[in-house]
């Protein structure tokens, strides 16, 4: 191989959800590449109040759903290898007062297409013992802080949550995904954001189900953080800034071990 060519990837990983996955993003594709191999060529649809099937805004940021956004059209059929598949933060469409019936429909819909690629797909489920922790005075105050101009009530919050992990295990069971129930200890005072300290134990045991033999190397925390400044830099494909559409043509970057990134 000539050296300035970029050398193939070894695999294709598909990253959906959220804040956590959007402040976690290094740490998530570091743990990634420690369990799948690299070089990799990363797909990632991220994004602080992200939902899964409806158009989203927070600030002067606003983002398609993420059954609506490019990457569904840019996932590559002839993969060089294995694909690998990661939804989380399934919470913000409860809080955007969805119905989970339209929630699991949308969830539905992307391990559909994933399963067209033969994807070893995992799924989170939403941290249902950390919001039963919450008083109502609690729950009103993050819903107002996180989540302003919503309604929906403490008791309407819990049983939509309940219901929704519950059809996640299910669909699981019936598609063949991996579901992973989150763990008390991941969490602080903030209810839906894993605690950055535990973040590598968390993203650790939540993507371990993707190594096919053996057992995962323990990860080495920190490597990751040479290259997470520029990583948070980088501009997906579409977004709408200050009530104007801006595209940015994907990979949007390319890490030094020839991986590349491509957001939507």
């Amino acid at each position: 191989m000539n050296s300035w060519e970029q050398p193939r990837p070894v695999n294709q990983i598909v990253l959906l959800g959220a804040s956590n996955l959007s402040r976690l993003l290094p740490r998530v594709m570091a743990t990634a590449q420690l369990i799948c191999g690299r070089p990799s060529r990363f797909l990632v649809a991220a994004g602080h109040g992200r939902s899964f099937g409806v158009y989203s805004r927070v600030g002067c940021r606003g983002l398609p759903g993420i059954t609506q956004c490019g990457l569904w059209e840019d996932l590559v059929l002839e993969a060089p290898g294995p694909t690998f598949a990661l939804l989380t933060d399934l919470g913000n469409d409860i809080a955007y007062e969805q119905s989970p019936e339209k929630l699991m429909r949308w969830v539905c819909w992307c391990l559909e297409r994933l399963a067209d690629y033969k994807a070893r797909t995992v799924i989170t489920g939403l941290p249902l013992f950390r919001l039963e922790q919450l008083t109502p005075w609690q729950y009103y105050i993050f819903r107002t802080l996180l989540f302003p101009g919503q309604s929906l009530t403490w008791e309407q919050a819990l049983e939509r949550v309940r219901g929704v992990n519950q059809a996640l295990w299910e669909v699981c069971q019936e598609q063949g995904a991996t579901f992973i129930e989150q763990r008390p200890e991941w969490y602080g005072f903030d209810p839906i954001h894993i605690l950055r300290r535990q973040s590598a134990a968390a993203y650790h045991q939540i993507l371990s189900p993707w190594k096919t033999s053996g057992q995962v190397s323990p990860l080495v925390p920190g490597k990751e953080f040479r290259w997470r400044w520029w990583l948070w830099f980088l501009m997906p494909q579409y977004q709408r800034l200050f009530g104007f559409d801006c595209y940015r043509k994907q990979p949007a970057g390319v890490l030094p071990d020839g991986s590349t990134i491509s957001l939507y």
